[in-house]
């Protein structure tokens, strides 16, 4: 219990006079507020000032489709036209020879495929690189030709001989007899 004649303080305030001020960097002033919206998607205010007219359509496109096609091709595109125009039906090179060239239908997978198997030697006096082997199948009805390639790469001594199987779908080519041969780049 509190005597009646004592005062009950809550709270004491104190009174300090104004703190001395540092002096500071002044901040650059804000830009003004646009009067409607932002200023920058106005072209009527932007072309008044600079006197510039804006890009025709069709000159934009063009530029911005010639950008492209030029950064794909720039980007890895080249090699897509390099690879057909590179790649030709000619000899081999001097020494690199198929042999015991032999396809077979295998079904034993539940899918008809032909199984080609071959060997390819060196029979020149240096090593070489083994060239892709292409599989041509001659279409039925006369219009052309369907070449599986396969790419090799390997290194053969001189004397050395390699062989090799491979699968290819046999799909409407199961009665055809294909055409094995090397396929060198010029």
């Amino acid at each position: 219990m509190i005597p009646s004649g004592d005062d009950i303080v809550d709270v004491q305030f104190e009174t300090v006079g104004p703190a001395a001020r540092k002096v500071g960097k002044p901040r650059p002033a804000a830009d003004p507020a646009p009067d409607r919206g932002l200023g920058l998607f106005r072209t009527a205010d932007r072309n008044a000032q600079t006197g510039r007219k804006p890009m025709p359509l069709p000159l934009f496109a063009l530029i911005a489709t010639l950008s492209a096609c030029t950064s794909f091709y720039v980007a890895g595109g080249h090699a897509l036209f390099a690879a057909t125009a590179a790649i030709s039906h000619a000899a081999a090179p001097l020494g690199i020879v198929l042999e015991e060239t032999a396809t077979r239908i295998d079904t034993s997978g539940g899918r008809a495929v032909i199984v080609v198997r071959a060997t390819i030697a060196n029979a020149a006096d240096a090593a070489d690189t083994v060239p892709p082997v292409a599989i041509t199948f001659d279409r039925s009805d006369g219009a052309g030709s369907v070449t599986h390639t396969i790419t090799r790469g390997e290194r053969l001594a001189s004397g050395e001989r390699m062989a090799f199987t491979t699968r290819v779908p046999a799909g409407d080519y199961a009665d055809t007899e294909p055409r094995i041969a090397l396929v060198t780049r010029q």
